[in-house]
């Protein structure tokens, strides 16, 4: 647990005070970071002897196993994708699609993996094909069922989204994020073996460097 809060403060203080743009990959970034945050605490949960034996084989442990590894690894995919389309292919995605797909796939993750929390805990087990209809299980299995719809929806939003920009081939900079690192300092898509002739490098940000030579030299010196 320890090393696990150690982590938090320098992940925290690489936000401190910067300006944070709600581009489609910094959306799906924070729902990465929201939904992990719930199968973390979960997680703590389910180590709780006295939790452990109420929720194992149920849909609790359903529910915390995707928010960890579906919630988190999912969105961090598509902040990826997003991101680095313009660098791979040369095509930058749509935004406003892009933010489309992850509204749906941010809520309908969320509408089909909550409500299996509460079913756990009135203990609907998992692997089952059928269930007792007790309690409010009908309606939060429908709830699950139409979040289910809706994470399809997103996913179809997406897919259109790439085919839409591919056949519209909308040219793009060498960097569309205005990012400093290395990499977007070659062009998008980049040539072979990555750099015609390396630019210079005097610090972990070698594009700003390049826009902001006099800073650049007064940090050397």
């Amino acid at each position: 647990m320890f090393l696990l809060l150690s982590v938090l403060p320098p992940s925290s203080m690489s936000w401190w005070r910067g300006s944070i743009s709600l581009t489609t990959p910094m959306l799906f970034v924070i729902g990465f970071m929201l939904n992990f945050l719930i199968g973390g605490i979960t997680g703590v949960m389910v180590a709780s002897p006295p939790i452990d034996f109420h929720a194992e084989d149920s849909y609790f442990l359903v529910s915390h196993f995707h928010y960890t590894l579906a919630g988190g690894s999912l969105f961090a995919v598509f902040a990826a994708l997003f991101f680095w389309f313009p660098k791979i292919f040369g095509i930058k995605l749509g935004e406003r699609s892009g933010k489309w797909s992850f509204a749906l796939l941010f809520s309908g993750f969320n509408a089909t993996f909550f409500p299996m929390y509460i079913m756990g805990l009135e203990g609907m087990p998992r692997r089952v094909f059928t269930y007792a209809n007790t309690g409010d299980l009908a309606v939060l299995n429908l709830i699950a069922s139409i979040g289910a719809a809706i994470m399809a929806v997103g996913v179809i939003v997406f897919i259109g989204n790439v085919i839409g920009s591919a056949v519209a081939h909308e040219p793009v900079s060498d960097n569309p994020w205005d990012a400093y690192t290395l990499e977007w300092a070659t062009s998008s898509p980049p040539p072979e073996f990555n750099f015609t002739s390396l630019p210079p490098i005097r610090s972990e940000r070698p594009v700003f460097d390049l826009h902001h030579p006099e800073m650049a030299i007064a940090a050397v010196k």
